[in-house]
């Protein structure tokens, strides 16, 4: 199931530390680097990008997650539809 980046519930941990989440899964984070740029991640630590805004990459994370939840759902059908 993909949803939009409107799902996502954003926590702020720490001043400049940012986790999201939907539905209680985990989707990535946001560090704010010293140099004031804000550094995403997905679920799995996995370097997205540095972003001049927060916005930005809290929604390059949400994009991520969609993609990969769309990447999963494509995987199972195909698995499915597959005769043994």
């Amino acid at each position: 199931m993909t949803a939009s980046s409107s799902d996502v519930l954003w926590a702020c941990v720490e001043e400049g530390f940012h986790v999201g989440s939907r539905g209680g899964d985990f989707l990535g984070y946001v560090d704010r680097q010293p140099s004031g740029e804000f550094r995403a991640f997905d679920a799995r630590s996995e370097q997205l990008g540095d972003f001049e805004t927060l916005g930005e990459a809290t929604a390059a994370v949400a994009a991520r997650a969609e993609r990969l939840d769309l990447d999963s759902m494509l995987a199972g059908d195909d698995l499915q539809g597959t005769a043994s």
